[in-house]
């Protein structure tokens, strides 16, 4: 493993144990055993180091919505989308907290923020041509495909990321936030079908 690796391997065990305000460059040379200094030839500050740990953990969230292309309708293949979203929040919730809620603007994060704009458009891209399928076999409604996923993914958004910052937890456990968020879908999928597709349900 070289050196950066091993940086990289570092920065996320402590990330994984201690979210994002318990990352710094002096713990992550003191794990890998080397100097700041050396650790600032391969990272030049944490927004950096942070920015680079962003490709694993996309590239892990691009796996949870590969799933949907299992399914054997649109409709099937939007539904497991929409699930692979909340598992992936569950499964991995220090990363969703690293790419969808670290304000990265007040933090001074620029590189980092570049980085979750550039790897997050192929990610919600898989949405959209979810959205527009059911769009062109007539089961949801004809609007602009990328504002009908918008709005998928804000609903879904929302109670998740309450949830992982402990405000909901009080009122559902896990189980109970699965099955909140099968209703969920299921008004989602209520409000953006065509009207033909109502009359056939």
């Amino acid at each position: 493993m070289s050196t950066r690796e091993q940086i990289l391997s570092e920065a996320r065990e402590l990330f994984l144990k201690r979210g994002l305000s318990g990352v710094s460059m002096r713990l992550v040379a003191e794990a890998v055993g080397v100097s700041a200094t050396a650790l600032y030839r391969h990272f030049n500050d944490k927004d950096a180091l942070l920015a680079s740990l962003l490709g694993e953990a996309f590239g892990t969230f691009g796996s949870y919505l590969g799933r949907c292309l299992g399914g054997r309708t649109p409709l099937e293949r939007f539904r497991i989308c929409g699930r692979a979203y909340v598992e992936f929040a569950l499964d991995h919730p220090r990363d969703y907290e690293l790419m969808f809620l670290t304000n990265c603007h007040d933090l001074g994060f620029k590189r980092l923020r570049t980085e979750v704009d550039k790897r997050s458009q192929p990610t919600f891209d898989v949405l959209v041509d979810r959205v527009r399928e059911c769009i062109q076999t007539g089961v949801f409604v004809e609007r602009e495909p990328r504002q009908l996923a918008l709005f998928a993914w804000a609903t879904l958004h929302g109670p998740v990321s309450l949830w992982l910052l402990g405000q909901l937890k009080e009122a559902l456990d896990e189980p109970g936030l699965r099955q909140h968020m099968e209703l969920t879908l299921d008004y989602i999928e209520l409000s953006l079908r065509s009207k033909q597709a109502a009359q056939r349900a």
